[in-house]
């Protein structure tokens, strides 16, 4: 009876050991990065020293094209990222090409899935000939 319990008990000591054992592997890869972002702010110069470039006027977003406030995620996720001045020329989204076939696929999964019970969309019958 208790063998089972034994068990039971040192599957759970492995676990929590082993998650233990990768919380600190985290907690060292963080405290290296905090470390290096510190020896990274101590050897820039001073901030205020340098006057920070004028922001260019923003252009405005031609019909059909990227948002402007996807354009400043885009910029913002850029200047986090580099460490250096940067400047966006241009962002493309690549097309969607999909082909009938996936299409098609997709089709049929969403109408068996919505024809289930009597909760959903009914799938009208094909209008049959009567010979």
């Amino acid at each position: 009876m208790f063998k089972g319990l034994e068990i039971l008990l040192i599957g759970i000591a492995v676990v929590v050991a082993v998650l233990l054992m990768l919380w600190g592997a985290c907690a060292l890869v963080g405290m290296a990065f905090r470390a290096a972002e510190a020896r990274k702010t101590v050897a820039k110069p001073d901030a205020k020293a340098v006057a920070p470039a004028p922001a260019p006027a923003p252009a405005p977003a031609p019909a059909g094209g990227v948002p402007p406030h996807h354009l400043a995620a885009i910029a913002a996720a850029v200047a986090t990222v580099l460490d250096r001045p940067h400047r966006i020329v241009s962002v493309v989204a690549p097309p969607m090409v999909g082909t009938d076939w996936a299409n098609q696929a997709r089709l049929q999964t969403f109408n068996k899935n919505l024809g289930q019970g009597d909760w959903g969309r009914t799938i009208p019958a094909q209008a049959r000939a009567n010979t």
